[in-house]
């Protein structure tokens, strides 16, 4: 049995997420801090083998209306963008599908699914020069069918949004409480269903049962490795790894932001705010995949897709 486990990174600014989701956030300290990572992760390779990271770069038009440009983050940090994919790491798009003429206006979410096409083709045909048509998540962790198939068609060949078991407060569009929790080809009509091979896979951000302390029990969570060590050594042992899949392999997909490896914001009763923490929880996870046995990699979103959908053709075959 094979594991591919994928380091995933939303560059979303500070206080975006949270017990409250605060869609007028708009400062990018943490981004910019953690743009240390792939240096410190450099030197623990010893110990975790080395890990590329995809990097789900926020891109949208809201940044548009309040920065100027929706490749604003693209073109302030081209730099470090350069860098770290030479070195191997991959670039995704990430939009928050938000209509904001400007910086007072409230943002809302677009949700309209002819609005979202025209939305999404509009701005992929701003980026396409600058980012590849390779991995793409959602803002908020949510798709539509119709949704989902403007994104294939625009090229992309992999996705990263759904959050297997987990739905949206009432009035949000996200609804993923049937999705596998393993990569798979969305039926057309019911995103949450396996259906016949697409030019676009599903690898869904894994979730998994965690307990924080204002929690009256384990909740649905995706699998954040910037949670407190301690939260995160007892979901990794309730971790449940399927005895079996569909073509042998497993692909894990961890998820994070920048401002919950953030020290300045200090820790809270989920996240430590520290990337030392973020590191060893990493430790923790390549401990307990040796300790099973199994044979895993790190891999790019992309790269993980890429093999996932070999083994099933061949499985098939």
């Amino acid at each position: 049995m094979k594991h591919q486990v994928c380091l995933t990174l939303d560059t979303d600014p500070d206080g975006l997420s949270g017990k409250e989701t605060n869609r007028r956030a708009m400062e990018w300290t943490g981004l910019e801090q953690v743009q240390r990572l792939p240096e410190e992760l450099d030197r623990l390779t010893d110990k975790l083998g080395w890990v590329p990271i995809t990097w789900f770069v926020r891109a949208d038009g809201q940044l548009e209306s309040i920065l100027g440009t929706s490749a604003y983050l693209l073109e302030t940090y081209n730099l470090f963008w350069t860098q770290i994919r030479a070195a191997g790491h991959e670039l995704a798009w990430h939009p928050h599908l938000y209509r904001q003429a400007n910086l007072h206006e409230e943002p809302a979410l677009i949700t309209d699914d002819s609005e979202v096409q025209e939305e999404l083709s509009r701005l992929w045909g701003e980026l396409k020069s600058v980012l590849p048509a390779t991995a793409f998540r959602n803002g908020e962790g949510w798709h539509t069918s119709a949704s989902f198939a403007a994104v294939e068609r625009l090229g992309f060949h992999c996705d990263s949004t759904a959050i297997p078991g987990r739905r949206g407060a009432a009035g949000h569009p996200m609804n993923w409480s049937t999705a596998p929790n393993q990569p798979y080809f969305p039926a057309a009509d019911e995103l949450g269903a396996n259906g016949t091979e697409r030019a676009m896979i599903e690898l869904p951000m894994n979730s998994w049962r965690v307990q924080a302390p204002y929690d009256d029990a384990p909740r649905v969570r995706y699998m954040n490795p910037a949670i407190h060590p301690e939260l995160f050594a007892k979901a990794l042992a309730g971790w449940e790894v399927p005895a079996s899949s569909v073509a042998e392999l497993h692909v894990w997909v961890l998820v994070f932001h920048p401002d919950e490896v953030l020290s300045s914001r200090g820790p809270d009763g989920l996240y430590a705010r520290s990337r030392s923490v973020l590191a060893t929880n990493l430790m923790a996870l390549t401990e307990r995949l040796q300790r099973l046995g199994y044979d895993f990699e790190w891999a790019t979103v992309s790269d993980a897709a890429t093999r996932w959908r070999k083994h099933r053709r061949r499985l098939v075959a």
